[in-house]
């Protein structure tokens, strides 16, 4: 799971909602017909399982929710022995059998957390939920019968309260509501092994694409964004069926949701209340979800290999799409992603992609989705656009209904350039962590051609088969050149006309690698990362403390030691990262600001022009260089400013300093570094 911070919650996909090619048992068309029943959080349910082919067998068992309680079985009106323990249903004597038919309910309650803050996983730990304000019931949650090795079409019926819809995947046949109940039936085509459902007070926003379904499910409170979604999801279907080919799905639906998710399943996406109407989903998260459709759901993930889809997810819509329309955005994405891979990934906790399952915490976003979306980059540029592309649309064709790894993308990468990428994939799906360049021996000699710059560039080990971009500039122009580096080592030369000014390696940020600490700027991720948190109360600011809390929670400091501000100048601990509640008394404790921003009590100045009332809130995080730490700063006007935008700020990792207005962020940056290593400047006495 931008052009706002990354996301208030990180978009999550789940991976048993994804279809799989029928396996040797073959397939069930299995017609659900349920009934929700909010004010006793049940289901009340009848399946009717039907053969589809000849050649399937009635698998050995079935899943189903363990707190189920199962009335009848029955095939052809006879009563079935069956035997249900811990969740699997066993029903022997079936062969000869064409039909089965199960009666059974479940109790759904899963707590809903009326505070999200500070909680990492993006599910809240709600697995399945039936409740007076909606229903959620995972795929995993075994809500209905799950065949055992056998995957299963789905028609499904569900009947709820008035004013109540429901939503699953396939499509939308039947919806109709009159005064005492309303009814929706979906139907799939593709095969899938199990089902996600939502349900809630929806009001129903439709539009078609040729056979596409797009539909929009909001609360009556949001329905005013029912266009703006339709559009967009017609834009991005439109664009990435040119991309990867058509659309997998009968439809694609944007449903509302009654706690925060960001969940993508097979042609529909749930966003919760708070944040289905954030105004940058739309251009972020949408298509981030829409993209799952290809990749992650049609095309499935096999999980011994390592989950690829979300790399690719994160390539093709928040990247992509700012390559799209704004290099210099995209530029500075790539560049967040080796800030948040360097600040947020110790070499201890690394993983290889081959390794990445899911995002539980933002160590795991910040390689399963960044690095591996700099990896899809890197395989870009060196196989060029038309492979790149072609490669993903064979994927996409030959991989729909089946479960693919790492090297099935490989070997259609292969297919579409003609080069083996054994090497490349090797070194960067199977391997952790990332190289780190060493500009060295640079030199400078004026001579009869010109000027001759030389130098070399050195990478420890493990070693890794790179194009390093490096980029000359003299004062009238610039001059590019790629060096190759396969061990340690690799000289390079230019010859140049003019005198040379400076010399970078990888400007522009396309290969991944590891930053060195100067190149990174202090940032609310750093605060994020410390393992030796201190929270320090400057005089006159207790009161922040209680309006802090969400903020502490947020950056999971909530646990960090607290002093004072007198206490902390007695002892000036050097081994702390910091958080300041308030703007210090002691100069000795406050940062030293950029020239654009100024503070004084409880008022600040944003490049000299903007003067910020008392109810807005500053956040800064400055680097400590003598002490290899970060101190973040969070200056309210007042301590309802403060508790309304604390839960904010940890949703803005990547920046260095912010400011809000009555809760809504209105400034954002990040510091540029002082310096790199992998920059070089000519010293203007260069001699001949």
């Amino acid at each position: 799971m931008l052009r706002m911070p990354l996301l208030l919650m990180t978009i999550a996909w789940l991976l048993n909602t994804a279809p799989v090619a029928a396996k040797e048992h073959g397939l069930i068309d299995l017609d659900l017909h349920i009934r929700l029943v909010p004010s006793e959080h049940r289901l009340e349910a009848r399946a009717v399982l039907t053969l589809a082919t000849k050649d399937t067998d009635w698998p050995s068992a079935y899943r189903l929710a363990a707190q189920s309680e199962i009335d009848s079985v029955t095939s052809d009106g006879k009563p079935m022995y069956f035997k249900f323990d811990a969740g699997r249903l066993q029903i022997p004597s079936v062969d000869g059998l064409n039909t089965l038919e199960m009666v059974y309910r479940v109790r759904f309650d899963d707590t809903v957390p009326q505070d999200t803050v500070g909680i990492e996983n993006p599910s809240f730990g709600v697995t399945a939920t039936i409740m007076p304000q909606g229903a959620f019931l995972s795929a995993s949650s075994g809500w209905h019968p799950l065949p055992v090795d056998v995957t299963s079409r789905f028609r499904v019926t569900i009947t709820g309260p008035p004013g109540w819809s429901a939503v699953t995947s396939g499509r939308l046949v039947a919806y109709r509501s009159n005064g005492d109940e309303t009814l929706t039936t979906w139907q799939t085509a593709l095969p899938q092994p199990s089902l996600t459902l939502a349900a809630g007070r929806y009001q129903l926003h439709r539009d078609d694409l040729g056979d596409i379904q797009l539909l929009i499910f909001t609360s009556p409170e949001n329905s005013g964004l029912a266009h703006g979604y339709l559009e967009s999801c017609r834009e991005y279907l439109q664009l990435y069926q040119q991309l990867f080919g058509p659309y997998p799905y009968a439809k694609f639906a944007v449903v509302e949701n009654f706690f925060p998710t960001g969940y993508g399943f097979p042609g529909w996406t749930l966003l919760g209340s708070s944040v289905v109407k954030l105004p940058f989903i739309r251009t972020t998260s949408l298509p981030h979800e829409i993209a799952h459709a290809w990749w992650g759901n049609a095309v499935a993930i096999d999980e011994h290999s390592g989950n690829w889809s979300e790399g690719l997810a994160t390539y093709v819509a928040d990247y992509y799409l700012k390559e799209r329309n704004a290099p210099a955005e995209a530029l500075e994405y790539r560049r967040k992603i080796l800030r948040d891979y360097a600040s947020l990934v110790d070499t201890g906790d690394d993983l290889p992609l081959s390794a990445f399952r899911s995002r539980t915490s933002k160590r795991d976003q910040a390689i399963g989705y960044g690095k591996a979306a700099m990896v899809y980059h890197m395989l870009r540029d060196l196989v060029g656009d038309e492979a790149f592309w072609s490669g993903l649309q064979a994927a996409a064709r030959h991989g729909l209904g089946k479960r693919y790894g790492w090297d099935d993308l490989q070997r259609h990468f292969e297919a579409a350039s003609g080069r083996q990428l054994d090497h490349f994939f090797h070194q960067w799906i199977d391997r952790t962590g990332a190289p780190q360049l060493q500009l060295t021996d640079v030199r400078a000699k004026q001579g009869t051609d010109g000027w001759q710059i030389t130098g070399t560039i050195l990478q420890g080990t493990p070693f890794y088969t790179l194009d390093v971009p490096l980029r000359l500039e003299t004062s009238p122009q610039g001059y590019d050149r790629t060096v190759k580096l396969a061990d340690r080592q690799s000289r390079f030369s230019f010859t140049v006309p003019d005198r040379p000014v400076s010399l970078a390696v990888d400007p522009q940020s396309v290969v991944f690698r590891k930053l060195y600490p100067e190149e990174l700027p202090a940032t609310v991720n750093d605060l994020r990362a410390s393992r030796q948190p201190l929270v320090v109360i400057a005089s006159g600011s207790e009161a922040l403390f209680d309006a802090s809390r969400d903020l502490l929670r947020g950056l999971q400091w909530h646990l960090a030691p607290v002093m004072k501000e007198a206490d902390y100048l007695s002892l000036r601990p050097t081994d702390r990262d910091l958080l300041v509640l308030g703007w210090p008394a002691s100069p000795d404790l406050r940062p030293i600001l950029p020239d654009d921003i100024r503070v004084a009590a409880h008022q600040f100045m944003i490049d000299g022009t903007l003067d910020i009332n008392a109810e807005d809130v500053l956040f800064l995080v400055i680097a400590r260089p003598n002490e290899n730490r970060v101190a973040g700063y969070f200056l309210p006007g007042s301590a309802a400013a403060a508790k309304d935008t604390a839960r904010r700020v940890p949703h803005y990792g990547r920046y260095s300093h912010l400011a809000f207005r009555h809760g809504q962020n209105f400034v954002r940056s990040t510091w540029e570094p002082a310096r790199s290593p992998l920059k070089y400047r000519f010293d203007e006495d260069v001699s001949p």
